[in-house]
């Protein structure tokens, strides 16, 4: 992950930008959730994403193993870990609600169907047999009904908004995933070199050889250690920057914002008046 070109920044940069976070997530929170099931996705979700940074903020500070003297580490492993699942909710945020595009509504609501059938769906694939819970299996029951209706409403709003047969039957067999989550990333407004990390990232939540690779690296030196923590906050400071700017770039126009950003677009201009190719 190490990269001439990322910016290295300090906990206390990233917990100004933090804060600027998760004070706007708290003035804006009535103003997206508006009791619609679309709304409550996106909050739960950003909410998730900033737990992670808090959580990975922690984790930086250095951990230990109470039964073992001097066990002092970092944990980077499940610091990108948490990263990692940060990105991933950011960039299906963007999917779902920042897109390009965004001002056609019809195409949001296909998305959001789209998105909660595949939940749906997913869930039909655990291992019932053995449940006995009577209201769980009615649950599982019900949930099962609204899957078809789903796969209607699929249908009809694809065709509505003229998208080809093939396409909507594609959709309705793979459903979120029958685009990748890479695809997804490329379509966001992230740095280029950022998006590239999302590979080196996974490799922290697999098993195999190149995340062994990835972890001798990360045991090798203090260098490295202290390195990558600064970027671990770059990177965690970066994308709170562009949720809070996507959050006040959709918002409506009748809402004032109190939350001093200041930090948020300081950190984003520095980045961009360095990378200006990234524009």
């Amino acid at each position: 992950m190490e990269d001439k070109q990322f910016e290295y920044i300090t906990k206390s940069e990233f917990q100004n930008v933090l804060n600027e976070a998760v004070l706007l997530y708290q003035e804006t929170y009535s103003a997206y959730y508006q009791d619609s099931e679309a709304g409550r996705v996106l909050y739960l979700s950003i909410k998730k994403l900033l737990n992670h940074c808090n959580c990975i903020s922690i984790l930086l500070d250095g951990t230990s193993f109470e039964a073992v003297e001097n066990s002092n580490q970092v944990d980077h492993a499940s610091a990108k870990v948490l990263l990692r699942s940060a990105l991933e909710i950011y960039i299906t945020l963007a999917s779902l609600f920042w897109f390009e595009g965004k001002e056609k509504l019809g195409e949001q609501e296909f998305r959001f169907l789209v998105y909660k059938y595949s939940g749906l769906k997913s869930r039909q694939k655990l291992d019932h047999e053995n449940i006995t819970n009577y209201r769980l299996r009615e649950k599982i029951s019900n949930e099962k009904s609204e899957i078809k209706k789903l796969e209607k409403m699929i249908e009809y709003k694809g065709l509505e908004l003229g998208k080809e047969q093939v396409h909507i039957k594609s959709i309705i067999k793979k459903g979120w995933q029958a685009k990748s989550i890479i695809s997804r990333l490329e379509e966001t407004t992230l740095p280029n070199h950022f998006k590239k990390q999302y590979s080196y990232l996974c490799g922290y939540s697999h098993s195999g050889f190149d995340s062994y690779m990835q972890l001798a690296i990360d045991e090798s030196s203090e260098l490295n250690k202290k390195t990558s923590k600064e970027i671990i906050y770059f990177l965690m400071s970066f994308l709170l920057g562009k949720l809070n700017q996507a959050l006040v770039f959709n918002l409506s126009e009748n809402l004032e914002i109190k939350t001093d950003l200041t930090e948020t677009y300081k950190l984003l201009k520095r980045y961009y008046a360095s990378h200006s190719d990234e524009l």
